[in-house]
């Protein structure tokens, strides 16, 4: 591993550097999910290749101090993560249209989004950027509310399961997934 290129866990401890210089190692541990032993490691790791400094307050405490290298790197982490997650999203949407267009040329007008997470909001937005005229959707977000009738259900988290009621039933994490 090329020891310039900063990891994961480098970037979670200087992630909460940023938040509170005061934070002990004790508690980026809790935060970051990592042990005490890998923290110190990590920190070490940072200070000698200029990302934080150290400043010692007493004998008992340290204050990290993020330098403009670490700010930057942080900075760059930060985008390219954001770039990496907006393509995901991107894709995410394309694969929900496509399934929502071959229904949609099956003759299908009527849709009913089940669920309230992230992924029945990517579910509408893709619905209503599709701009059909004729194309009308609902979203619900307990099984129990849907009437049975004509309408596709697009149940986007995985705790529902299609009922005997409705037998028109799609399982958008299971499409996209494949």
């Amino acid at each position: 591993m090329d020891s310039s290129k900063i990891t994961e866990r480098d970037l979670k401890v200087i992630d909460e550097i940023a938040k509170n210089q005061s934070v002990t190692q004790r508690e980026i541990s809790r935060r970051a999910g990592m042990s005490l032993g890998m923290v110190n490691i990590v920190l070490k790791r940072l200070t000698k290749k200029g990302y934080v400094k150290l400043r010692k307050l007493n004998k008992r405490s340290l204050e990290y101090i993020l330098t403009p290298k670490g700010f930057a790197e942080k900075a760059k982490k930060s985008y390219w993560y954001a770039r990496r997650t907006i393509d995901s999203l991107k894709q995410i949407k394309a694969k929900i249209q496509i399934l929502i267009l071959k229904e949609y040329q099956k003759g299908e007008r009527e849709f009913i989004i089940l669920g309230d997470g992230e992924l029945a909001d990517i579910v509408e937005i893709s619905l209503r950027d599709l701009r059909k005229g004729d194309l009308r959707y609902a979203r619900v977000s307990e099984k129990e509310k849907i009437k049975p009738r004509d309408v596709l259900i697009l149940a986007a988290e995985e705790k529902y399961k299609a009922s005997k009621d409705n037998k028109r039933w799609i399982n958008v994490l299971e499409k996209i997934a494949s």
